[in-house]
């Protein structure tokens, strides 16, 4: 049975901690493109996908005035998640995307290497096809596996294990907890995923739900290991989560749509929703975030939680917040 914790929200404000969350506009893309997924390098410069765009984008967020610089193009297709799977190295899907339909052309999903370790211009290599897929969206990395990623197909509720090295494909999981709703238009299950403390952590954007479920990794594929748990569902039956990304601490910010994060903490134990931030009496406020990732470089950076949303923002979200 789906249980809901109790909670109390106020505008900007996780209630449990009494503390507020400042945001700060970092960029506003000038043509207001969809900003789908983003992965900190370890120099602390950001990569931008976007679902309208073939373009891999990168900025520094701790510049004056930064703007988007381009690292690679993928001729006539466009680009959905990413993740790095070994230092400055990542995973990266390339789809011919319909926008409006939200679908994808069958047999167009791809899956790249992207190496940007070098001091040199980077090195992209298309790792492996994936035909069966139906819309590949969110990427993730398994950890102590440098060559693998997984792929959430949200239209067709599976997980895909890709081999970056090999370029083998295959299911590495199914369950109902990953389906769309059928009577969706267009149908979206799983979305985001990550793996953390030997648990496969992923939002159902149809079904409303962030959960869990535990996983093994033997010779090289990544399997289902027990149940799904479910963590918890919006507070709204007109949100849907999105992307996510874990802090320090273990809790889990997750893009929420329309406008804005739900906090998990500490997801790993169950403990449920600790509360919701927005944008409301902040500088700026979430217009239908997508991803987020946790900076890198510094102490505050690392406290620094980026957000990508639909209409091209990218915000600075300070998690350490402030007293009030």
């Amino acid at each position: 049975m789906l249980h809901i914790p109790v909670f109390l929200i106020l505008s900007s404000v996780l209630v449990a901690a009494a503390l507020t969350f400042p945001t700060k506009l970092v960029l506003q893309s000038p043509t207001n493109d969809f900003f789908e997924n983003l992965a900190v390098r370890p120099n602390g410069n950001i990569l931008i996908t976007s679902p309208v765009s073939s373009t891999l984008m990168m900025v520094d967020p701790t510049v004056a005035n930064p703007t988007l610089k381009t690292i690679h193009t993928f001729p006539n297709v466009t680009l959905a998640g990413i993740t790095e799977v070994q230092p400055d190295v990542y995973g990266l899907i390339t789809l011919v995307l319909n926008i409006t339909t939200t679908t994808a052309l069958p047999g167009s999903i791809a899956v790249w290497r992207v190496d940007l370790s070098t001091h040199g211009p980077p090195i992209i290599t298309k790792a492996a096809s994936v035909p069966d897929a139906i819309f590949l969206d969110g990427l993730g990395s398994v950890p102590g596996e440098p060559d693998l990623v997984l792929g959430s197909d949200s239209a067709a509720g599976l997980v895909w294990q890709i081999n970056l090295q090999t370029g083998a494909v295959r299911i590495a999981a199914k369950d109902v907890a990953f389906a769309p709703d059928a009577s969706a238009t267009p149908p979206f299950g799983i979305n985001g995923l990550h793996i953390r403390n030997g648990d496969l952590f992923f939002t159902n954007t149809d079904q409303q739900t962030f959960a869990s479920v535990p996983i093994t990794v033997r010779g090289g594929n990544v399997a289902q290991a027990g149940r799904v748990e479910i963590l918890g569902s919006p507070a709204n039956a007109t949100e849907q989560f999105d992307d996510f990304a874990f802090d320090g601490e273990g809790r889990a910010w997750v893009a929420t749509n329309p406008n804005l994060l739900t906090v998990f903490f500490p997801p790993i134990q169950s403990n449920g929703l600790l509360g919701r931030v927005n944008g409301v009496g902040n500088p700026v406020e979430f217009v239908n975030p997508t991803s987020g990732a946790f900076g890198r470089g510094s102490v505050a950076q690392e406290q620094t939680l980026y957000v990508t949303t639909q209409t091209g923002q990218l915000i600075a979200v300070d998690t350490k917040g402030i007293h009030v």
